[in-house]
């Protein structure tokens, strides 16, 4: 059945998928650290590898499925709630690039580090090992997260953890003393546009009711379409702020956006600051 698509949405999906894949290769390069540039911040660029498939993916889903059998035929529906679950995901795997290296200053910024890759570790360490090659794996995620437990406790920015803060740290939790909206708008994003889209992407993750009835109700392909790429908007836009966010971390990256020409300017439209949704929402009386 014909539907009507977002072609100029895509093209430019198209065009900023392909600059963040050269302004990626082109740090992939860059292997020694520097003094601008230490070992811990080299995980900016496994995030970004992370987020530029989860982007690939939800791309990917914007087509019809191919499968088919004896009830539905090929191409008989688009998976716009599994777009919804990448879209999460690809939130918070920006606000998570955006988290680590804000704050001002390199001391936070290696502290949650160390804080971040602490609580990896310690999560690794609590799984069921069944093999030996799965228990020398967990040992050593143990004896990772011991190795950084003192520097993490010695910081000066660990004393601004309270008590409760500091036990749930010690077992594992990173996400002690912030929340997903306080990552928002470090990051730029506007509160409101930020607060009304995370709880909707996340109601179809959770299987929360509101998820579930608009599957239901998403009867027609251009229906299942139109809620897909909407959330497609919703990526485009992250594009235009990791272009902007890895060009101020790396060099090489730098150098591959401002030679990309359309792609920089169409970046340079994508990335919306708080202040430019701010038309959108007026303060209430």
């Amino acid at each position: 059945m014909p539907y009507q698509r977002e072609e100029e949405l895509e093209r430019e999906f198209g065009l900023l998928i392909a600059l963040m894949a050269d302004m990626i290769t082109a740090q992939a390069m860059q292997h020694d650290p520097t003094a601008k540039n230490p070992k811990w911040m080299f995980s900016q660029h496994d995030l970004a590898k992370k987020l530029f498939r989860h982007m690939c993916s939800a791309r990917t889903l914007l087509e019809p499925s191919p499968f088919h059998n004896r009830t539905i035929p090929s191409g008989g529906f688009i998976d716009h709630s599994s777009i919804a679950v990448l879209t999460r995901s690809s939130l918070e795997n920006y606000l998570v690039m955006t988290w680590l290296l804000s704050g001002g200053n390199e001391s936070l910024q290696e502290f949650r580090h160390d804080v971040w890759e602490y609580c990896g570790w310690k999560k690794r360490s609590k799984m069921a090992a069944t093999t030996d090659e799965a228990r020398t794996i967990r040992q050593t995620a143990k004896d990772d997260a011991a190795a950084l437990w003192p520097l993490i406790q010695s910081s000066p920015h660990f004393q601004n953890y309270t008590d409760s803060q500091r036990k749930s740290l010690r077992k594992g939790d990173w996400g002690v003393g912030w929340n997903w909206n306080d990552l928002a708008v470090e990051a730029g994003l506007h509160k409101t546009y930020f607060t009304s889209t995370y709880p909707f992407l996340s109601g179809h993750v959770h299987s929360d009711f509101i998820g579930a009835i608009q599957n239901g109700q998403a009867s027609t392909l251009q229906i299942q379409y139109m809620l897909g790429s909407g959330h497609m908007m919703v990526i485009v836009m992250l594009l235009g702020h990791f272009a902007h966010h890895y060009a101020s971390l790396f060099p090489p990256a730098k150098h591959v956006l401002l030679g990309a020409g359309e792609a920089r300017v169409i970046a340079e439209k994508w990335n919306l600051r708080a202040e430019d949704m701010d038309f959108l929402y007026p303060p209430h009386d």
